[in-house]
């Protein structure tokens, strides 16, 4: 008979996890997920892990020399000293665990037993670079728990502004379709400060990313913006759609993210709910979102994997260059 694995003993089986290893990235990580725990009324569970290097020498005759970890082991110890006391400070509790092993395994197992996984966007040591970095693509595709990932330009106090946008926003809430500056390659960006933005695709009201958005908008007492992409870009003389043809892919696209909006704003009747459409490249379309939003949920759909490290191509798009926290919530796949 087959033993059931037993649970690491923890504190807090509901904390906020978050890895540490002493960089920027895990600092503004660290400084995300304080805010969230104090939001949440949640502990935070710090993880630092780190390897030890072996030598393998199957041909040679060598003498090995067990190495000493000792030196690791106290830096990271050191780290998460220095973040435990922050948390501390900022009266929220706080529990630490080092392990060793490949950084972003040991995150996902420590998952299993939490309700929100924070990591930065870059690191160094266990966590180290990769543009992205493995655990901040490793995490949000095999966590057993939402996953944010902090970019390492982030900060709480950071000012920031929107870039110009190569998609068109062409319909709103409002009603109206955009009429607004553009050189026609160009558009000005649009200011989605104070707000958490969720971007959602063919899956629209049924969307799970769309719903945790909605309850950390309502935690935050923030408005939700829902923005939906559609693209109408002639690739060539094979397609080459008529106004009649555009206006209906504007209005089926349209109706689909209000369908979205009104599902929301009827379950959380005190929640703002907006919602903007645009015409262009949904990675595009988010990653401009990012420039200004308090917070970014994406949906993924790709299938992950630790040699792949798969999240969708959407997702894997935009975290690398998105400006804010970015939750990436995972959408169960049929079969």
């Amino acid at each position: 008979m087959a033993e059931e694995r037993a649970e690491p003993q923890v504190a807090d089986p509901q904390a906020i996890i978050v890895g540490i290893d002493g960089s920027r990235a895990s600092r503004n990580a660290l400084a995300f997920a304080i805010g969230e725990a104090q939001a949440m009324g949640r502990t935070i569970r710090l993880v630092g892990a780190y390897t030890i290097p072996s030598v393998a020498a199957a041909t040679i005759d060598v003498s090995y020399v067990p190495i000493d970890d000792s030196a690791v082991r106290a830096a990271v110890t050191a780290s998460l000293k220095e973040a435990a006391a922050e948390v501390r400070a900022a009266g929220v509790g706080v529990e630490a665990v080092i392990e060793i092993g490949d950084a972003a395994g040991v995150l996902v197992e420590e998952s299993r037993q939490a309700s929100l996984a924070v990591v930065g966007s870059r690191g160094r040591g266990g966590f180290a670079g990769r543009l992205l970095g493995t655990v901040s693509s490793a995490l949000p595709a095999h966590s057993l728990a939402p996953t944010i990932v902090v970019p390492v330009s982030w900060s709480l106090d950071g000012q920031r502004r929107p870039e110009v946008s190569s998609s068109q926003p062409v319909r709103s809430a409002r009603g109206a379709d955009f009429e607004q500056g553009g050189d026609g390659e160009t558009y000005p960006g649009l200011d989605f400060s104070g707000s958490v933005v969720v971007g959602i695709d063919a899956l629209g009201k049924d969307s799970p990313a769309l719903w945790a958005a909605a309850e950390i908008a309502v935690r935050r007492g923030t408005p939700l913006h829902i923005v939906g992409v559609i693209t109408t870009t002639v690739v060539g003389p094979e397609w080459l759609p008529s106004a009649s043809d555009m206006k209906r892919f504007v209005d089926e696209g349209a109706d689909k993210i209000a369908l979205a909006a009104a599902a929301v704003a009827q379950q959380h009747p005190e929640l703002t709910v907006d919602w903007t459409l645009f015409d262009g490249q949904p990675a595009e379309v988010l990653v401009r979102a990012s420039d200004t939003a308090d917070i970014l949920v994406i949906g993924s759909r790709g299938r992950g994997g630790f040699a792949g490290l798969l999240l969708g191509s959407t997702s894997q798009s935009v975290l690398p260059y998105a400006k804010c926290p970015t939750m990436v919530v995972r959408a169960k796949r049929e079969g």
